[in-house]
């Protein structure tokens, strides 16, 4: 079975993350800007979210099927296939970020020109793909900060296919531990917030951060509705897939993205059920109210990922140009430029590095392919993995 409607998904929610760190960069400039309204500031956060819970979504159905269709999980294969979908952009971007940028002095960021001092250490935490937890002890550093959520994925991802492999009920798994990545956030912040000794609280403060970062319960949930679409659960599905539900998901994923209410926030397993129900249908419903199965929307799915690897530097050197042309007051010509320019270069500079970068590491994976796509099936373009 093949998904062409997340394609569309996954453009939306890198646009999404795009937008935050448009605002998000302003403010690392000294512009004013609306990084500090509670909705701009969530967006890229809620937009990662739903990468979570749809990258759970999509790997889990693939690994399901490769189970039903040869009788195992080939988990070498499967790491093959991450390593050459996941790693030579994210490594390129290591790179950009530690060794190239910060030669360009035009490209300096001057709110985060501390974050060097630390560049030994934090360099090692990406390099180990654990660039979450130089988040929690060190400054962002500048071009780097979008990596940390590829490696929650790549976390996650070392242990779910052995965990499939072996798991009679994958549900069972996958709902384990969506409750247990719920129930650990709800715990350690209630027990926090009753400490009063101050190197205990920094100690749990750390400890909240970490599974704050790692949202393995989002793509738990992603997982749990693959089972429920493989497993074709009729029932359940007739629900989920019913016009009112549709219609109630979309309304209140709309409310999630602008309300300010309740935020920053801790969890967000009630956005993920939504995020999950919303990909269900555009996944597997016929009579989904979304299709978005339009051929451009392939295209700007496959350079979402290095949309969201490469974004920073986009918009990075077109503040840099507006600046040079000479408009400093942050009024609506120069917003205008930032928001049109940053978003332009980011699409073109993500184009440029799918197509002679990435491309060949995409077609380099078909080799390690269990199980195809469905006949529309093309190297290189597929999402699923």
């Amino acid at each position: 079975m093949h998904f062409p409607g997340l394609h569309a998904l996954r453009f939306f929610a890198a646009l999404a993350v795009v937008v935050a760190h448009i605002e998000l960069m302003k403010s690392y400039y000294g512009v004013p800007s609306l990084a500090g309204h509670m909705a701009i500031y969530e967006l890229g956060r809620i937009a990662v979210t739903f990468f979570f819970v749809l990258s759970g979504f999509l790997i889990t159905f693939l690994l399901l099927r490769e189970r039903r269709d040869t009788g195992v999980i080939a988990v070498r294969k499967f790491y093959m296939r991450r390593i050459l979908r996941i790693w030579p952009l994210y490594y390129l971007v290591v790179f950009l970020a530690f060794v190239v940028l910060p030669r360009i002095e035009s490209l300096s960021i001057p709110a985060l020109s501390t974050a060097s001092a630390d560049q030994g250490p934090v360099l090692g935490l990406f390099l180990l793909f654990m660039p979450q937890v130089a988040l929690i002890f060190y400054p962002p550093f500048p071009y780097a900060e979008p990596l940390w959520s590829i490696g929650v994925e790549e976390q996650f991802y070392l242990l779910w296919p052995l965990l499939l492999a072996r798991a009679r009920n994958t549900m069972a798994v996958a709902v384990t531990i969506a409750v247990a990545g719920f129930a650990i956030k709800a715990g350690a912040l209630l027990y926090a917030m009753r400490l009063r000794d101050p190197s205990r609280l920094a100690f749990w403060n750390h400890f909240i951060d970490y599974f704050y970062f790692n949202r393995f319960e989002c793509m738990a949930i992603g997982a749990c509705g693959a089972c429920l679409v493989f497993a074709k659960q009729e029932r359940v599905l007739r629900v989920l897939f019913s016009t009112p539900l549709q219609v109630v998901s979309y309304a209140v994923a709309v409310a999630l993205l602008m309300t300010t209410r309740g935020k920053p926030i801790l969890q967000y397993t009630p956005h993920s059920v939504v995020f999950c129900i919303i990909i269900m249908n555009i996944a597997a419903n016929e009579s989904s109210l979304l299709k978005l199965r339009a051929p451009f929307y392939t295209r700007l799915g496959n350079i979402s990922y290095a949309m969201y690897l490469l974004h920073e530097v986009a918009i990075g050197a077109v503040m840099r140009l507006i600046r040079a042309a000479g408009v400093s007051e942050p009024g609506v010509a120069a917003n205008a430029a930032l928001y049109f320019g940053g978003i332009t270069a980011t699409l073109v500079l993500a184009a440029v590095a799918y197509r002679f970068f990435e491309l060949p590491f995409l077609r380099l994976k078909d080799r390690y392919t269990v199980i195809g796509s469905g006949p529309d099936r093309k190297p290189g373009i597929r999402p699923e993995e």
